[in-house]
């Protein structure tokens, strides 16, 4: 199973939504996903809610942490898709000792042979629960957008990333940087991409995903961009969506 964390330390840059599109990629190939919600509970919002009747007690994201996973399985979502909830107790974690950021690989080693992808989702903070996902992924990839205040951050969560590897996981891979929410009518966003592909080079991925309403529309009907799509904008937004997951998915399964 290939573990991938989804991280920025800056809230709003499309995590989330980039995490939603990966799962539901990788699932379309054939892949068994389990997505794992470590942050405020907006990707376990996204799937379908349990059953009224359904009184099976399916792990949650914060029994990952305090010994309770035991016995206990994710719930199924979707086709070839698993969930790990977050729960309340899960913002507990961050206020627990530093040695709880180990808990998170083992608990996880369980599923080792049941999936083929996990995908971690995380706060746009450096706490507990980022750290966490960082110890126990194999690679990372982290979505942003084109503001001074994201890019103020990128070496920040670089630095983040560098200091999990040299303390905590030398294996974990940086995929890079996967340009969102692209503002296609600003000549200042879109003039800013070819000198950040020329800064960052090989960090920085070269598919870009524009912002346009249609994502947020799909999202909340329960959708990933491309499923159902009718208008031309959603149509072009689900083969840019596409295009720039299977890039990342690529990356994940090349080692």
């Amino acid at each position: 199973m290939k573990i991938t964390t989804v991280a920025n330390q800056k809230g709003g840059v499309g995590k989330t939504t980039l995490e939603i599109h990966l799962a539901a990629c990788a699932a379309e190939d054939g892949k068994r996903v389990l997505v794992v919600d470590l942050d405020e509970g907006d990707l376990s919002q996204f799937f379908p809610p349990a059953e009224d009747d359904d009184e099976t007690p399916y792990l949650m994201s914060s029994q990952l942490f305090n010994g309770e996973h035991e016995g206990r399985q994710p719930r199924q979502v979707g086709p070839n898709t698993w969930l790990i909830e977050a729960d309340v107790a899960l913002l507990d974690v961050d206020d627990m000792d530093l040695d709880v950021i180990h808990a998170l690989r083992p608990a996880l080693g369980r599923f080792a042979n049941d999936f083929d992808l996990c995908m971690i989702d995380t706060p746009p903070n450096l706490q507990r629960r980022m750290v966490a996902a960082l110890t126990a992924s194999h690679a990372v990839v982290a979505p942003f957008n084109i503001s001074a205040f994201t890019l103020a951050r990128l070496p920040k969560l670089m630095n983040t990333i560098e200091t999990v590897q040299d303390k905590y996981n030398p294996g974990l891979r940086f995929l890079g940087y996967l340009p969102n929410l692209v503002n296609s009518r600003s000549p200042e966003e879109i003039d800013a991409l070819p000198s950040l592909r020329e800064s960052y080079g090989d960090a920085m991925f070269a598919e870009q995903i524009i912002y346009r309403p249609c994502i947020n529309k799909s999202l909340a009907a329960g959708n990933p961009v491309w499923w159902k799509a009718r208008s031309g904008s959603q149509r072009e937004a689900g083969k840019e969506m596409k295009r720039a997951c299977k890039a990342v998915l690529a990356k994940v399964w090349a080692e």
